[in-house]
């Protein structure tokens, strides 16, 4: 096959769209009561800093249930709830909503769900949650490990005491 040259004037960059889009925000958590004012800073967050994909990860209610020890509202409803304020907020950033713990229909260990992640959608990874659920992934022990792999955003919290794993690895997580 021959090769073909092409011409292009002197200083011609490829244009650089896609490069300003980089990584994928991993949005963890029940989304139970979540509202219209919780949804906007994290839209905001994701235009302002260029990120290609939003994924929204519902947890099941047993996984909850492993988690804090209460009740939670059934998984498809919170789900809806969810869909319909994304609908409604008709944010310019490409969102999934990720259905993986409602076809397992049980507990699904973080580990087994940000490797899962990791596997279907392109890095680098943020990973937005609670102060709570934050305390919560911080006192696993195998988290260690994935601190190296993702970078928290951690909202809500502040006056509380950060976890040792936490305060170990600064570097590897902020609060917005």
């Amino acid at each position: 096959m021959p090769k073909q040259n092409l011409r292009v004037p002197f200083g011609y960059e490829l244009p650089k769209e896609k490069d300003r889009e980089r990584g994928t925000i991993w949005v963890y958590g029940s989304f139970e009561g979540y509202t219209q004012q919780d949804l906007l800073p994290l839209l905001e967050l994701a235009e302002e800093r260029h990120f290609a994909k939003l994924v929204f990860y519902p947890l099941h209610e047993e996984t909850l249930r492993r988690m804090d020890k209460r009740q939670a509202e059934p998984y498809y409803r919170r789900v809806q709830e969810l869909e319909a304020l994304l609908e409604e907020a008709d944010p310019f950033i490409d969102w999934t909503i990720e259905r993986f713990e409602g076809k397992r229909k049980k507990y699904t260990p973080a580990d087994t769900a940000f490797r899962f992640m990791e596997e279907k959608y392109k890095s680098p990874f943020f990973v937005y949650v609670t102060d709570e659920v934050a305390r919560k992934l911080a006192s696993y022990d195998g988290f260690e490990d994935w601190l190296t792999k993702v970078r928290l955003l951690v909202t809500g919290g502040g006056g509380d005491p950060v976890p040792a794993l936490l305060a170990k690895h600064m570097n590897r997580w902020e609060r917005v």
